[in-house]
């Protein structure tokens, strides 16, 4: 109790310690705030990952927030080397490279310093301490302060340790920037030194976020994302989504199944010179493309005929749709009526490429013209419906609208308000809403 106190007491004196850090360190070092920002938001993924991955032995939840904000600050020493060594190209003498390896020192000592202005408590002093002290290093113990081996070292200082390898060997402002599968292969395969396996692991299996990380405008949207994937409650929410999108596409596969093979015959009598069975490649969470299966409800020559018909186009930005579409055939146009071209991705849903509520999977043509906010609604796992599909009006909405639609949808998410969508979908279908 008394700890927990403590650190009640003491944690509104760290917007002080950060704010202290940031001025100091940005007057030496002008580039500097955003690899901060970089280390923290990869810290923060690779913490919230490394916690599902290894429930056994996690990160205690109560200092998550304070190792972020470590890791933010994990270069707070940088502010006792001489400017000249900081704008220094080509090799370091050996006497410089003693005065790099002593500046993790000072970064400790200032944060003692502060510690004892603001009165922070010695948890939270360790904590940061830790992350000044040993981020730099690797796991097999080489260089390492008093003698210490790689797995003495706390977790959170060697989470942030390959947190700011990975920010670093991606960074402009620090060397040619690599891509990030060129820097996922350099740290995997062991050529800037022996982390901890766990925690590359938990790398590894985060290298789609961290892909989606980098590939971020700014710090808002890096924030956004993280939260939206990672945030409080998002955990239980996953397990519970997919539980329902595993029950639910099961249990309608199987009662639909004698209107699958209706419907497949009807589609082939219809039209015979084509598979009743439509496969067309999407893309779904992170930019990874899937297969999508729908009832074919266009002729077999559809695509060699949308060039002729794009001067047609009812839908501003990249998508594109218009009424009346001559490649539709009479059967077609009564199952997009009543959107059950859209069963078969029950078979998506059961394979975990799509959710049953989540933004639309795009084609790669149309997100090759995505804005980077457009990109942000490929942060989750598409799905059969969203918010867009159940308006009353949907194709008089504007591209931008339904990105926003989308990306507010990813804010808001929760079973509840799934099921909610779920049922006006229903509704929707009564109603022959589909176009």
């Amino acid at each position: 109790m008394t700890h927990h106190h403590s650190l009640l007491s003491s944690s509104r004196n760290l917007p002080k310690i950060v704010d202290f850090a940031q001025v100091m360190m940005k007057y030496h070092f002008e580039s500097s705030q955003q690899h901060f920002n970089s280390v923290k938001h990869i810290t923060k993924l690779l913490s919230l990952r490394y916690n599902a991955m290894f429930a056994g032995h996690p990160l205690p939840k109560e200092d998550l927030d304070l190792i972020f904000i470590g890791a933010s600050l994990h270069d707070i020493g940088i502010i006792a080397i001489p400017d000249r060594l900081l704008r220094k190209t080509g090799p370091l003498s050996e006497e410089e490279k003693l005065t790099y390896r002593e500046h993790v020192q000072t970064g400790a000592k200032i944060i003692d310093q502060v510690a004892e202005i603001t009165g922070l408590s010695e948890h939270e002093r360790t904590i940061l301490r830790d992350i000044c002290l040993y981020h730099h290093e690797r796991h097999d113990g080489s260089g390492y302060p008093d003698g210490l081996r790689g797995d003495e070292i706390p977790l959170h200082a060697r989470i942030v340790s390959v947190a700011e390898v990975y920010s670093a060997l991606t960074a402009e402002n620090y060397s040619v920037a690599r891509s990030h599968e060129e820097a996922m292969n350099m740290i995997l395969e062991g050529k800037c030194g022996a982390f901890d396996p766990d925690v590359l692991t938990c790398m590894e299996k985060a290298s789609a976020d961290l892909q989606t990380l980098l590939e971020c405008s700014s710090n808002e949207e890096r924030s956004f994302l993280l939260q939206n994937t990672y945030g409080s409650s998002r955990r239980s929410y996953w397990k519970q989504k997919r539980a329902l999108d595993v029950a639910v596409s099961l249990l309608a596969i199987i009662l639909l199944s004698p209107l699958f093979l209706f419907l497949s015959l009807a589609i082939f009598l219809d039209d015979p010179k084509g598979s009743p069975l439509f496969c067309q490649t999407r893309i779904g969470r992170h930019k990874k493309p899937f297969t999508m299966y729908k009832f074919r409800t266009m002729y077999v020559d559809a695509e060699a005929r949308k060039k002729e018909l794009e001067a047609l186009n009812e839908k501003d930005g990249p998508v594109f749709k218009i009424a009346n579409d001559p490649r539709v055939t009479r059967l077609g146009r009564i199952l997009r009526k009543t959107s059950l071209d859209e069963l078969p991705q029950l078979l998506n849903v059961l394979k975990g490429d799509m959710t049953l509520v989540g933004p639309r999977p795009p084609l790669p043509r149309e997100v090759e013209q995505y804005s980077r906010y457009a990109e942000m609604r490929l942060s989750v796992t598409p799905g059969l419906t969203c918010i867009w599909q159940v308006q009353p009006k949907r194709d008089e909405i504007s591209f931008d609208q339904w990105m926003d639609m989308d990306i507010a949808y990813i804010g808001t998410r929760s079973l509840w308000h799934d099921i909610r969508l779920l049922f006006r979908t229903a509704l929707a279908v009564f109603k022959l809403s589909g176009s």
